[in-house]
């Protein structure tokens, strides 16, 4: 298990002296606290992933639920995700990929000044609701609905349009993409991640154009259902057997 945001010891110590306190003096302590939990979000992902909600539209009684940071899988690939520069998933239905990947996108533009995140798959509709949808009814783009659903005290500013969330803070984009690899030719990315990687039409175009920033130093996160296997080039860089530029698609 994780080890607990704040030493129970310090907590104990911060509690004991509570009543002691004027209501300035104890306002300022827990400021403390909070500054100190907010510096761990930062630095650890894992941390920071205690505090987000998600959303389970199949439940109509209780859709907003903490990320089950009790899993051992989530633990490690939100920690995989941020520590590993090329990264290849392969998903299954409910178990929260996508949502960890989302976590891992909100957590890179929110605590690290200037970077471009992208996230790309087939369908635009399909990339806006992984990012934001404003105007919608109320109905948030992932990334967006984990930034308006954590705690005040770690909340920042942030504004949205569609496929699109900016942190004015430290200069920091989330921008949505559809498939195609002149969608993506010619940015420049801090992160890409390419979500439903194997069903996507030109991913041997995509996977070219975003080479070169990859080998810069940007992130390259690779997601997907299985679709086939010789030929396509989730498949092939999955398992890291080589493929002809003229047979995968």
């Amino acid at each position: 298990m994780s080890p607990p945001v704040i030493a129970s010891e310090t907590l104990a110590r911060v509690r004991g002296h509570l009543p002691e306190m004027s209501p300035e003096e104890a306002r300022m302590a827990l400021v403390g606290l909070g500054g100190q939990v907010r510096e761990r979000c930062q630095t650890e992902i894992g941390t920071f992933g205690h505090f987000v909600r998600t959303r389970d539209e199949a439940d109509p009684v209780n859709p907003v639920k903490p990320l089950p940071m009790q899993l051992d899988y989530l633990r490690r690939l939100l920690d995989l995700l941020a520590s590993e520069q090329r990264l290849a998933i392969v998903k299954s239905r409910q178990l929260l990929v996508s949502w960890a990947a989302c976590v891992y996108m909100v957590w890179r533009a929110r605590f690290t000044p200037h970077q471009h995140v992208i996230y790309q798959t087939q369908n635009w509709p399909d990339a806006v609701k992984m990012v934001a949808m404003p105007g919608s009814g109320g109905f948030l783009g992932r990334c967006e609905f984990i930034e308006r659903h954590l705690p005040p005290w770690l909340t920042v500013p942030i504004e949205t349009t569609e496929g699109r969330v900016v942190y004015p803070q430290n200069g920091s984009l989330i921008e949505a993409l559809p498939g195609g690899a002149d969608k993506v030719r010619g940015k420049t990315a801090s992160v890409i991640v390419l979500d439903e990687m194997a069903f996507l039409e030109d991913a041997k175009g995509t996977y070219t154009a975003i080479a070169p920033l990859v080998q810069k130093g940007a992130h390259l996160v690779l997601i997907s259902t299985p679709n086939g296997a010789e030929g396509n080039v989730f498949f092939h860089l999955w398992h890291g057997t080589p493929f002809s530029t003229g047979q995968a698609a």
